[in-house]
């Protein structure tokens, strides 16, 4: 992607407005578990793979919060937006297979590779890389079984034709506005 546009004042204040977002949205949603947590032992009684889950969520919202406040201070660090998907990303495909907010995850990582210096410089490298987290994330369903991995495999292709068709209607909408 031109330098000029990802310098752009625009742009900056697009992330910065993206990162304030995404503190406000974090913030709601941690801010009961943390409370939940410190107020009773009700997770302590549940199994340890739901009580390690819980624990896990919260300390990935804590993160991604910390790199959303960074990027609202500094909006020229816009591919932090690309690491914390990408966590995201990836932790969603391992845990909740079938909770399909890692899909649109992916497409942000996939986006901010793509708008990287890394892809102008080693395109093969970041194809692979790209082609290999879209591998893991449509394959780690298997674990759960042939029936869980066929319905999550339905829903991702569901999912990812939706988002395209999205951006399909969204570059048109853009390049009839050229056209004018």
């Amino acid at each position: 992607m031109d330098k000029k546009i990802l310098s752009s004042k625009t742009f900056q204040k697009g992330v910065r407005i993206m990162a304030l977002i995404t503190i406000a949205i974090l913030t709601i949603t941690t801010s009961p578990r943390l409370v939940k947590l410190f107020r009773n032992d009700f997770y302590r009684s549940l199994e340890a793979s739901i009580r390690n889950d819980f624990y896990f969520g919260i300390c990935e919202n804590l993160f991604v919060i910390a790199l959303a406040i960074i990027m609202a201070i500094k909006p020229s660090t816009w591919y932090l937006i690309g690491v914390a998907s990408f966590m995201y990303s990836i932790i969603n495909a391992i845990y909740s297979p079938l909770y399909m907010m890692h899909i649109p995850m992916l497409f942000i990582t996939i986006a901010t590779l793509l708008c990287s210096n890394l892809y102008q410089k080693r395109k093969a490298l970041v194809i692979g890389i790209i082609s290999a987290i879209s591998l893991f994330e449509i394959l780690i369903p298997l674990r759960l079984g042939l029936d869980v991995f066929y319905e999550s495999l339905i829903q991702k292709i569901g999912f990812s034709f939706t988002i395209a068709v999205a951006i399909f209607f969204f570059i048109q909408f853009k390049k009839n506005g050229k056209e004018e």
